[in-house]
């Protein structure tokens, strides 16, 4: 089990898991990504992210699903190619682990959707677009964090989230209703 902290009402908690679902398109937006999961683990959040790249790939299926499901939340990383495998426009036989994952998604969030709104989080990292953002996550979540820069002022509005530390308002939360 992770490491403990305190709730906003100073219960104690254990250490907040996010499996966190990618698909960069150049190597700039891998090292994005890379450097926003360090900031979560530095932040206290316990990451679950693919890392097939150093050898440690899984049966991904099973590992993915296992993952999602024994997350607090799950960060969904906007990008060109994330948003054709959500909408189902990407060929077939590319970013499989990314299909698997998205359907896992939709069928968990068509399943129980007051659950899965609540923990399914759009991210936007710096120099990506809300537009990458799977359409199907567009009307369902009321909100996605647009991170500005990747350190923990950039990212505090969703750092305090999943930590359950109170947001500030007018910070880096969105609402698709405004944003």
């Amino acid at each position: 089990m992770g490491e403990l902290l305190p709730g906003p009402d100073e219960t104690i908690r254990r250490r907040p898991r996010a499996f966190v679902s990618y698909a960069h398109d150049s190597q700039p937006h891998k090292e994005s990504v890379r450097g926003f999961c360090e900031l979560l683990a530095e932040a206290g959040i316990d990451v679950r992210v693919d890392r097939w790249a150093i050898g440690e790939r899984r049966d991904w299926q099973l590992w993915a699903t296992s993952q999602i499901l024994e997350s607090d939340f799950v960060i969904i990383i906007a990008s060109p190619a994330c948003r054709r495998v959500g909408d189902g426009t990407v060929t077939p036989g590319t970013h499989a682990g990314l299909q698997s994952e998205m359907r896992t998604l939709r069928e968990l969030y068509h399943s129980d959707p007051a659950t899965w709104t609540r923990k399914m989080l759009p991210v936007v990292l710096p120099g990506r677009s809300v537009n990458e953002i799977p359409l199907f996550l567009q009307p369902y979540t009321a909100d996605h964090f647009v991170v500005p820069s990747i350190s923990p002022a950039g990212a505090g509005d969703l750092l305090r989230l999943l930590t359950r530390r109170p947001c500030e308002s007018g910070t880096a939360l969105v609402s698709w209703r405004s944003g």
